[in-house]
C-alpha cells in the first residue's frame, strides 16, 4: 500500500488566505478559485452559510470579482452543497499534468489511500456572529481527509459522462487527466493526531511524523534532498515548499506494518 500526502485547498498562493478550523471542530477545506467552472462559492454551504459568505468574514478583502467560481476538488464533503439537484453525485478526486504523471511514475493505483492535508487556522464566533480567525493562532498543515482509491478514471468520455458535475469533466482534454474514485473516503473533525506541522515554531512545513518515517524502508516522494531526521520520539522533515502529491512507500514488510497501522489510527 502507498500513502499519499495531497496538499489540498485554498494556501498562500491559490486563494490567499487558510481554510478554517471551525469551533465544532470541522476542518473545512475551502476549494480554490478557477475560471473555468460553472460552481460558484454561493452554491457550496457549510450548514446554513454560503461559502461566500464564510469567506467574506474571514477574509474581507477576498475579490469575488475576479473569483466568483472555484474548483471543488476532491469533492468529498457530502453535504457542502444540494445534493437533491443531481442524485447521481458520488464522491472523486481529479489530477492532471505533471502531478497525474507523479502518481503514474510511482504506481499509485486501486487499494493505495491519499491523505489529504491543508493549511488550517483556527476560528472563533464573534458576538455578532460572524465568524474570525483567532488572532495569533498557528497556521499549520492539518490531514481533514482521506480516499481509498477503488477505481480510476483516465477516458474522456467516460469522465464526461459518468461525473459531468466534476471540474475534471469540465477540463478533461487536460494532459494526463483522470478521476480517483473512492472504495472509502470520508473527512475528519480536527484532532492533535491529525497535525502535520511541528508544535510551538511559525514554520508549517516544518513537518513532525511518526518516528518510523525516520528508519530506513521509508521513502517520500518529492522532497529533493530533505529526508525525515528522527529526533526524540518523531521524525523531523523540512517537507517541500511546492508540490500536491507527496508518495509515502515501504520497501519492508515492517515498515509496510507501520505505515498501514499509522493510517488506521488517523481513520
Amino acid at each position: 500500500m502507498k500513502v499519499i500526502l495531497s496538499r489540498k485547498g485554498m494556501d498562500s498562493a491559490s486563494g490567499g488566505m487558510a481554510n478554517p478550523i471551525l469551533s465544532d471542530g470541522t476542518l473545512l477545506s475551502l476549494p480554490i478559485p478557477d475560471k473555468t467552472t460553472k460552481t460558484t462559492y454561493n452554491d457550496l454551504f457549510y450548514k446554513e452559510q454560503s461559502l461566500k459568505e464564510i469567506i467574506s468574514q474571514l477574509c474581507p478583502k477576498f475579490d469575488f470579482g475576479k473569483n466568483q467560481t472555484c474548483h471543488l476538488d476532491p469533492d468529498i464533503y457530502k453535504n457542502i452543497e444540494d445534493r437533491t439537484a443531481n442524485t447521481e453525485w458520488k464522491p472523486a478526486f481529479g489530477q492532471h499534468g505533471i502531478s497525474a504523471a507523479h502518481l503514474d511514475k510511482l504506481s499509485v493505483g486501486v487499494g493505495d489511500i491519499f491523505l489529504f492535508y491543508g493549511m488550517f487556522k483556527k476560528t472563533m464566533v464573534q458576538p455578532d456572529k460572524t465568524l474570525c480567525f483567532v488572532r495569533n493562532a498557528p497556521i499549520i498543515h492539518i490531514i481533514y481527509g482521506y480516499m481509498k482509491i477503488g477505481e480510476i478514471l483516465s477516458e474522456e468520455q467516460e469522465i464526461k459522462s459518468r461525473y459531468f458535475w466534476h471540474p475534471h469533466s469540465v477540463n478533461s482534454d487536460r494532459l494526463n487527466n483522470r478521476l480517483y474514485l473512492p472504495d472509502t473516503y470520508g473527512t475528519f473533525q480536527y484532532n492533535d493526531s491529525l497535525v502535520l506541522t511541528k508544535r510551538g515554531q511559525d514554520n508549517r512545513r516544518l513537518w513532525a511524523l511518526p518516528a518510523f518515517f525516520g528508519e530506513d524502508g521509508i521513502s517520500i516522494s518529492w522532497q529533493g534532498a530533505n529526508r525525515p531526521i528522527r529526533k526524540n520520539g518523531y521524525a523531523e522533515l523540512n517537507s517541500a515548499c511546492r508540490g500536491q502529491e507527496f508518495v509515502v512507500t515501504a520497501s519492508t514488510l515492517k515498515q509496510e506494518r507501520n505505515l498501514c497501522d499509522w493510517v488506521d489510527r488517523l481513520i
